[in-house]
């Protein structure tokens, strides 16, 4: 606990030091709720891919690339953001984006692209990874600390069956230890629920490695894609395959070699499969608070601190 404490803590201090200019566009102020809407990909440190992204990405680094922005859900709605997003871009040899997205970066840029009517920014708008990290990280936190209140039936490894018992808020919450999940060769999620929670826990740094299938869904919610979040929150490394739903591992490197189907939250990502745009429909409003103010950086730590000193010669 007191590592994830000094990342936290770490990526504050990335905002303040990395900050945009004072006359740089300013983006909002993003809650967890909104980053699973809005974006396919939040990834921390290195992004590496050889399959497509489907909606927006933000990364500290984009190191390689295929195609971005080639089918954007029409359910992830506006943003202030670009389709592409990076602090830094040290690598993207002739990358395609589609459907007139922008490539926005904060720091440098080595890359070249097939722009399809978008358009190459810079600081449009800044921004820190802080500006991600703090919401994300502070919902990995808070839904691993929630109660249970659905139950899973894992006697039978072809018929792993997750039975969804929402509360009155309509959010199903589910436990499971990663050594359990392992087990299982076909999953099956009974019953209904606006809002699925599953947290997959183990020893810190633990390497999960799916080998199963998402087999029969009863949700009459809607695709259960949409509906349901993986917390990984001790995870050191994910393989993933055909996966359905979103994945938060913020300490974790995630690499897949069939669609990811829902939002990504990842320390770094390897793709060798692609990533596809299901924004996240359910609501963990209750859970989440906002992350600092994109683009705020440097220029408002300056200001903050131009007061303290001012109060400070006052008093004396």
């Amino acid at each position: 606990m007191k590592l994830k404490v000094v990342r936290r803590l770490t990526g504050i201090g990335i905002a303040i030091l990395s900050g945009s200019t004072p006359f740089a566009a300013q983006a909002q102020t993003l809650t967890a709720q909104q980053i699973l809407s809005e974006f396919n990909a939040v990834v921390i440190n290195n992004f590496n891919s050889v399959a497509d992204v489907e909606g927006r990405l933000v990364a500290g680094n984009i190191q390689s690339g295929a195609t971005f922005y080639n089918n954007p859900s029409a359910q992830s709605g506006a943003s202030t953001f670009q389709a592409v997003n990076a602090v830094t871009i040290s690598g993207c040899n002739r990358c395609n984006v589609d459907n007139n997205g922008n490539v926005n970066y904060v720091t440098s840029n080595s890359g070249s692209y097939n722009l399809n009517g978008g358009a190459l920014k810079k600081n449009d708008p800044a921004f820190s990874m802080s500006a991600f990290t703090t919401p994300l990280n502070s919902l990995v936190t808070t839904l691993g600390g929630l109660t249970a209140n659905s139950s899973i039936n894992g006697s039978d490894p072809n018929n792993f069956t997750f039975n969804i018992n929402p509360n009155s808020q309509g959010v199903a919450i589910f436990d499971v230890a990663e050594s359990q999940l392992s087990t299982a060769a076909n999953l099956d999620f009974k019953g209904s629920a606006s809002t699925i929670i599953v947290n997959v826990t183990g020893a810190a740094g633990y390497a999960f490695a799916q080998n199963f299938n998402f087999n029969d869904v009863t949700m009459t919610a809607g695709d259960l894609a949409n509906h349901v979040i993986w917390n990984f929150e001790n995870a050191g490394s994910l393989n993933l395959k055909l996966w359905q739903g979103a994945v938060l591992a913020p300490d974790a490197t995630v690499t897949n070699n069939s669609p990811i189907q829902g939002s990504l939250y990842a320390l770094n990502f390897n793709g060798q499969g692609e990533l596809h745009d299901h924004p996240f429909q359910g609501s963990v409003s209750a859970f989440s608070v906002p992350g600092p103010v994109a683009g705020a950086g440097l220029p408002a730590f300056l200001g903050l601190l131009g007061f303290c000193l001012y109060r400070r010669r006052s008093a004396a």
